[in-house]
């Protein structure tokens, strides 16, 4: 995974903006800076200014942003031949505070192009991955800022609902909630003070055209008037309360074809991958976190081993030594959130699944391990096992069963 980043003529440093990006140059003869300018998120601009110094001899870009803002930089970087890497906004921090108190883009591109002169292990480098890998990373994100902002807006409409009528919220539980007949019946109604107006026939008969609700019309509008029966207030602005209720409710059916529609294209590209049947036959990596869990990791054979594997999905654990003191345990901070989400995640589900993962689990917790603890040590020692059945294309045996 780590890469050498010595012996380079001149070491850049861009701190990476929206529509400008500021770069500074370093030569590694005279380390002075030998140019310090701004530059704009402009293939042709970025191309001119590192074409020239492409020209004076090998050089080393370091940005501080590799997706997303920096994508222009290091794809310009990356035609013209010039290396890339990536200095982690921790350890961006951690260095610039002994460098100067002023804060600027030209000071802060100095300090990256400092950095990676001076101190070149404890940068990255910016891999270049397939198109299908990084497509299946680009849908996995969105699936899950859908789930996110879905999350945010059930849990906004239970709140407004207890705010309007704290017994009808009673029934729109959590599962409810998800379900396309609550929904529905909320983004027709509004709220207690629509429901009141329609009637519980309205309401019976409106149920009974929904496909496959029919059948539940009745119990369904009795559970809701009874609800309602138990209080006689109207809590004011209702009309304002049941306005915003509506339009959540609409978002979030919106929202729950389009993370269908996604979720589709998300398992044909998975399954067009040879790796997916590999990750596929791992308990507790499932259609959702098998494509989160591949396109983070991308091609297995940029990390050196396991370990390297658990460090970059933060399921390593960190030593801390102090004199005689010795700790084990420590929060990464340098790490891929999304796939040690998914690592932990996949390893909670595979207890319940796979016997040799219950085992370890439980042999944790006999050890006086807290559930996330346990987890995350079950999270590690599953990341060995993927590592070697990634390198070797082989799939997951379940223990054998004892006689």
């Amino acid at each position: 995974m780590k890469t050498s980043f010595l012996a380079y003529d001149i070491y850049c440093g861009m701190d990476v903006g929206k529509r400008s990006h500021h770069l500074v140059a370093i030569g590694a003869a005279s380390q002075e800076v030998i140019l310090s300018r701004a530059v704009a998120q402009d293939e042709a601009e970025l191309r001119l200014v590192l074409s020239g110094l492409a020209a004076q001899g090998p050089v080393l870009l370091t940005v501080d942003q590799k997706g997303t803002l920096g994508h222009l930089a290091v794809a310009v970087a990356r035609t013209l031949g010039i290396d890339t890497a990536f200095l982690t906004p921790h350890d961006f921090h951690a260095f610039s505070a002994g460098y100067t108190e002023v804060k600027s883009d030209a000071t802060d591109a100095f300090v990256i192009a400092d950095v990676s002169m001076r101190l070149t292990p404890r940068l990255y480098p910016v891999e270049e991955q397939g198109e299908d890998i990084e497509r299946l990373r680009i849908l996995a994100s969105q699936r899950a800022s859908l789930v996110r902002s879905g999350t945010q807006d059930k849990n906004r409409l239970h709140s407004l609902i207890a705010q309007a009528h704290p017994a009808l919220e009673s029934v729109f539980g959590a599962d409810e909630m998800d379900s396309p007949l609550y929904l529905g019946i909320l983004q027709h109604y509004g709220g207690p003070s629509g429901l009141r107006r329609a009637g519980q026939a309205r309401l019976r008969a409106f149920i009974s055209k929904m496909p496959y609700y029919r059948n539940r019309a009745g119990c369904v509008s009795e559970r809701i008037f009874e609800a309602l029966s138990a209080q006689s207030l109207t809590l004011a602005p209702a009309d304002t309360t049941e306005r915003v209720i509506r339009a959540l409710c609409a978002s979030v059916l919106a929202r729950k074809e389009a993370l269908s529609a996604l979720e589709e294209d998300i398992a044909a590209l998975y399954a067009s991958m040879p790796a997916s049947a590999v990750l596929s036959s791992m308990p507790g990596v499932g259609p959702v976190l098998g494509p989160v869990i591949l396109g983070e990791i991308g091609d297995i054979a940029r990390f050196e081993d396991a370990g390297h594997l658990a460090a970059y999905g933060g399921v390593a654990p960190s030593k801390r030594q102090s004199g005689s003191t010795l700790r084990s345990a420590k929060k990464k901070k340098r790490c891929n959130r999304a796939l040690k989400n998914a690592f932990c995640e996949s390893a909670r589900i595979s207890v319940a699944s796979d016997r040799r993962s219950a085992e370890y689990y439980a042999k944790k917790r006999a050890e006086g391990k807290e559930h996330r603890a346990a987890v995350l040590a079950l999270a590690r020692r599953r990341t060995d096992i993927l590592y070697a059945m990634l390198k070797t294309g082989s799939c997951y045996e379940p223990a054998a069963k004892a006689l």
